[in-house]
């Protein structure tokens, strides 16, 4: 089974992928509701943390095979499956939102990590897709401040990333 065949499986299904994502909106919305900064402790914190991993984790998923759809495969955006593509993505933002505004996000457990996980995951898309276009005659041609410059924006941006992971 490949990753297509699970993406045609999911296309196929579609009421899976909405009941899914259609249920974690709901829980959001009812942790709205019922949940305030004075009452979240230790058994509310851990469903937050599970609705968060649950939504993000489907959404950055969904957001990687979109952008490695649209700029490795040069797919039209048009003709791409909107519940399986953009559904997860769009879930993943209003339940941040909705959660937000119930806690603030540093008060979820794990959640600075899973933000460094989105940096990157983000930085290591943007370098795979530099290298795959870059022309390496830069060492030749183009002018060494510019590679200097590419390689600390790089490391500070991964530096970043790491310690939003080890916290």
């Amino acid at each position: 089974m490949t990753a297509q065949d699970i993406i045609n499986w999911f296309s196929t299904h579609p009421n899976l992928i909405l009941a899914y994502f259609i249920t974690l909106i709901i829980l959001s919305l009812i942790g709205l509701l019922l949940v305030n900064e004075s009452n979240y402790k230790s058994p509310i914190n851990y469903v937050y943390t599970g609705i968060i991993y649950a939504i993000t984790i489907p959404g950055l998923l969904s957001f990687i095979l979109l952008l490695y759809s649209f700029f490795f495969l040069k797919t039209n955006l048009l003709q791409v499956d909107l519940l399986m593509y953009f559904t997860p993505i769009v879930a993943m933002i209003i339940t941040l939102v909705i959660v937000n505004k119930t806690v603030p996000m540093s008060k979820i457990p794990g959640f600075n990590r899973l933000s460094g996980l989105f940096i990157l995951v983000i930085i290591t898309f943007i370098i795979t897709y530099i290298l795959q276009r870059m022309f390496f005659g830069v060492f030749f041609i183009g002018k060494f401040q510019y590679l200097i410059l590419f390689f600390i924006i790089l490391l500070i941006s991964l530096k970043f990333a790491w310690n939003k992971i080890t916290r």
